[in-house]
This record gives C-alpha cells, structure tokens and sequence, in this order.
C-alpha cells in the first residue's frame, strides 16, 4: 500500500496542466462497445478506474492500449454481454457499460458495481428507466438485461442523473423511431457523450439541456474514430480549493470556461483575483487571509458539484470564518469528516449540512475512505502545521493522476511512500 507524507505551509505557485474529465471517459470507454470500431481518446490519464474499464475490455475479447497520451480502444472482438463479475464490482462506472451492451448484443448482464463508500447509491434509476424503453430486467445474484422487446419512447427521469442519462443514450441509439429523455443531465460530460455518439454514425441532440432526442439508426461505423474529452472540472476545483488553502497563484489553462463557472464563481465572491492572459490561459491569485465561502448548496450540474463538497469543506477549514455546505445528492457524503477532526479542524456535520471554520491544523497519519474525500485530506495536509500522512491514496489514484507530482510542481512538500 501506499501513502502521501506532506510537508504543510508551502504556498502553490505555478502552472497546472488539467487532465481529460474522469466522468467523460469512463463513459467513452462504454460507448466503444457499440460500433464494434476503433477508438481514440485523447490525453487520457492512465488513472485508476480508467485502467480497470480498460481490464474490462480487454476481459472481454477487446483492446485497450495507451499510445502516449492517448487511449487506443478496439472492440471488434467483443463477443460476450457478460460483465466480468470481479471487475464490476470494483467500479461503479462498469454500470454505464449496461446501455453500451443492450445496444450491440441486446442483452447485458452484470454483478452489483462498486465504487466509492459514499453513502446510498441505488442503481434502481437506471433499472426503472430502462424498463420504460420495454427492456426487461431480473434481479438476482447478477442483475440481467434483456432488450428484446425494447422500442422508443419517452423516459423521464425522477432525478437528473448522471449515469443514468448516459445509459439510456446508448441503449435507445439503435430502437427503430425516436426516444425523447426529460429532465436528464445536462453535465459537459454528456455532452462529450453526445458528440461521441453522433461520430459513430448516432443521431442525437440536446445535450447540455434537460431534453435529448435520440432518433434510432441501423448501423454504425467502423472506422476509427477520434475525440478529445473537456477537461476535468473536478480536478480544476480540487486545485483551485488547495491553492486558496495555501495561498500563492496558480495559471490554468481551461479552454471552455463555461463548463467551470459553478466552481469559479465562489472564488470570484471570495476576493480571488481571476484574470486571463489569453482566451484560454487564466490566473487565479489567492490572497490570504481569505473568509469562509458562506452557504454552498451541492445539486446537479450547473450547480455545485458534489464531487467538490469534501475538498470545499476541507479548504474552509482552513479560512477566516464560515464555510457551510447542504448535501443534495449524496446526503450521507461526509465519511471524511472524522479524519479532518484528527487534524484538529473545526467540523461538524448536522443532517446533510456540514460546516467548517477557520483554525489551526496540525499534522498527524488519516486515512481515506473514497476518492474525493482523500483528496480532501490532501488539501487540509498541504495547510495543516507539522507533518501529515494520509494513507490508503489509491483511493486518491481512481481520480487523479500522480497528484502528488503536480502538488511538488506548484511548490508542495509531498511524496508518496509504499507502506
């Protein structure tokens, strides 16, 4: 196993180049299913939960390479709408798989995915709306999908899930006549999806709204086709909440800055000095001491995203004043918080509203439990006085790649050690 030792104190300074969005590949990776082609993504970061999609494929009968930055994928020999039972059930993003499978094979059959400990994560939105499109679903040991008897239709969903949006996409693009979704995602991670989709000879629209139409097609390419996933917007916030922890200036690139201005804004309400060079490169200066970020409410994209809650609440511990966050959507995402306690940090959480205040860290050994939440307890270390560890960090790896080695870029005081 392998762990972060952090040196705190050290401001962060310098040029973060953000990797291609986490919550856009993983989706990608499925879709590659579909045609049976070849696929490129480009500037794919060989993080954790992408290198099991891609153990997936290969499981399977496909190909799933890396050529530099970029992912190579080919799913020509994929023969089997079985989901190797032991991979599945280390990663949730297996499930968006399900859509990918219905539409080639017609069937897909899977175990209960994993991913993060996070609270209650039922897959009873994708089952639900799936069986409005007539595909018919048993659950038992392993939860098996038909799509015999599946058509077109109207699915509206009880709740704009992320997940679940991308799964009815693949699985409705080849019902004959059109599939109307309501109240979907509208994530840029759906648009990515959308864009994939109509590359591949798909014929769909309204992604980035509340409503995308699918219009069913025969067949679809297989030549290889090429794309370049947004950046990812999580990780630009989890550097953007340790920079306002540390203080100091971080340049960014970020080419679509709309897809940020959830994130952005409360840095912009915090006296942070955002300004840019050119239409792509930004300067966010953080002067400290800066104030607590008041009342943040997570919710579905263009709302704040859950998946910055811990690092939010981890940066307000260490600003003047109070920071305070209602959880809207995974309500029981606070696990972290007793290892921000071990560091001394002034948290409690009530219900699903958390609030964090100003005061000193000291370094001590936490451990993390998920994904976000580990890099939550990177942030508090990188401010926390002393010497901190934070084991367990392939937790962190699902989501980042080598973090520690951009952190040590900026001016950081962190290495990774095997224990």
């Amino acid at each position: 196993m392998e762990k972060f030792i952090i040196e705190g104190g050290k401001k962060l300074c310098g040029k973060v180049e953000i990797q291609s969005a986490k919550n856009s590949i993983l989706p990608l990776v499925s879709a590659s299913i579909i045609s049976g082609g070849k696929t490129r993504i480009k500037r794919c970061p060989k993080i954790k939960d992408v290198l099991v999609m891609c153990e997936i494929i290969r499981e399977m009968g496909g190909k799933a390479e890396f050529s530099s930055e970029d992912l190579l994928l080919d799913t020509a020999r994929i023969n089997t709408w079985e989901l190797p039972r032991k991979l599945t059930g280390e990663i949730r993003a297996s499930l968006f798989m399900v859509g990918a499978l219905l539409c080639r094979f017609n069937y897909a059959s899977m175990r209960m995915p994993g991913g993060c400990n996070i609270g209650e994560r039922p897959i009873d939105i994708h089952v639900n709306s799936m069986r409005k499109l007539g595909v018919v679903v048993s659950e038992n040991e392993d939860i098996v999908f038909s799509g015999n008897l599946a058509k077109s239709g109207e699915v509206t969903l009880r709740f704009p899930s992320v997940g679940a949006t991308e799964n009815l996409m693949m699985c409705a693009l080849k019902l004959k006549g059109r599939t109307v979704i309501k109240n979907c995602a509208k994530e840029p991670e759906i648009v990515d999806l959308q864009r994939y989709l109509n590359l591949i000879g798909g014929r769909v629209k309204g992604a980035g709204s509340s409503v995308i139409e699918i219009e069913g097609v025969d067949r679809f390419t297989k030549d290889e086709v090429s794309i370049s996933p947004s950046l990812d917007r999580i990780e630009l916030g989890t550097f953007l909440f340790a920079g306002a922890s540390t203080g100091g200036e971080l340049e960014i690139r970020a080419k679509d800055i709309e897809n940020y201005r959830g994130i952005i804004k409360i840095f912009e309400n915090n006296a942070c000095k955002i300004y840019n060079n050119s239409d792509n490169i930004y300067y966010i200066g953080f002067s400290r001491p800066m104030k607590g970020f008041g009342k943040i409410v997570t919710g579905p994209y263009p709302e704040f995203p859950t998946d910055l809650q811990p690092q939010l609440i981890a940066c307000g511990c260490s600003l003047d004043g109070l920071t305070a966050v209602e959880e809207r959507v995974f309500l029981q995402r606070f696990g972290y918080v007793e290892q921000l306690k071990l560091l001394g940090a002034n948290v409690g959480v009530y219900g699903n509203l958390c609030l964090a205040s100003g005061g000193a860290l000291k370094g001590t050994t936490v451990s993390a439990g998920d994904l976000r939440g580990g890099a939550a307890l990177v942030i508090a270390g990188l401010f926390a006085e002393g010497v901190t560890e934070v084991k367990n960090v392939g937790h962190v790896d699902r989501g980042y790649y080598k973090i520690e080695e951009k952190l040590a870029s900026l001016g950081a005081k962190i290495k990774r050690v095997s224990y």
